[in-house]
């Protein structure tokens, strides 16, 4: 009897190191269930999380460039000085030099007139850094002005400085006064009753006194000017009121001529706009 033997197959048993990384939960671990399982709690070093601070600097040595930061330091500087600026009094200084810029505007015009230059263009240069239209409202009363006795738009004032032929949309009654009526001014000098200053405006009032071109005539005109600081930092003309000084019957009005008779052209000459000059007949306003 043969007997036959039947080998249970081969059975190869490979065990496999299968690494599981695992981070420890302090709340999830049971020290008891892990001990009858033969396990061990060991404990695991947890590396500290840096709270991230907004804002936050770190100084790197590698990354620091002295003069980018003195730039930056200087930058800031001068765009908090220029925030101060746009906002700051208007002060009395500011107010000699806009009417120095209104004197000396007035005679270039009138020679760039009387010397064939295009004294609309620049009248109206002239005008948008001198008068606050497109800034402000502009109270402005002009000398000569009868039928369009206030003029609130640039327009109306471009009729009344450079005449009614220059513009468009003129008013009749203008024959230019910033030309002098095509005779032109030679000199302009301020002479302050009173400046009065407080915050973003101020007010001057007093006399000025136009010299013609062509005749050398002196006039006198009485005026009040209100200044005022705009968005953009620039001191502008608000108000502007001018009036011929009063005739009583009692006191002729006075007049004043230059032994000098001029030409129809003139030539800018310095001699005739002085700024020590116009300071110095300020100079009691603050004494």
């Amino acid at each position: 009897m043969n007997v036959i033997a039947i080998r249970a197959p081969f059975t190869t048993r490979v065990r496999r190191n299968v690494k599981i990384h695992a981070i420890c939960d302090p709340d999830q671990y049971d020290t008891e269930i892990n001990s009858a399982r033969g396990f061990s709690h060991q404990k695991i070093r947890m590396k500290p999380v840096t709270q991230q601070r907004s804002n936050a600097m770190f100084y790197d040595p590698d990354q620091y460039d002295p003069d980018a930061n003195q730039r930056s330091v200087l930058n800031e500087a001068v765009q908090l000085i220029d925030e101060i600026s746009k906002t700051g009094d208007v002060t009395f200084g500011e107010v000699i030099e806009a009417q120095n810029l209104w004197a000396q505007s007035i005679v270039d015009i009138s020679n760039s007139f009387l010397t064939g230059g295009d004294y609309v263009k620049l009248a109206g240069e002239c005008a948008g850094e001198l008068y606050g239209y497109g800034h402000s409202n502009v109270l402005f009363k002009p000398t000569k002005a009868a039928e369009r006795q206030f003029r609130p738009t640039a327009n109306d004032a471009m009729s009344y400085f450079v005449g009614n032929d220059a513009v468009i949309s003129g008013y009749k009654e203008d024959h230019g006064f910033a030309i002098n009526a095509k005779k032109g001014f030679s000199k302009v000098v301020f002479e302050n009753h009173q400046i009065d200053c407080h915050s973003d405006v101020a007010h001057a009032m007093g006399t000025y006194e136009f010299t013609c071109a062509t005749t050398g005539e002196i006039s006198e005109v009485e005026y009040t000017f209100g200044y005022k600081r705009n968005s953009d930092g620039k001191v502008r003309i608000c108000l502007h009121h001018s009036s011929i000084p009063y005739e009583s019957s009692n006191k002729p009005r006075r007049a004043k001529t230059s032994p000098v008779k001029q030409k129809h052209v003139i030539f800018y000459d310095p001699d005739q706009y002085d700024h020590e000059e116009n300071q110095m007949r300020h100079v009691g306003i603050t004494s």
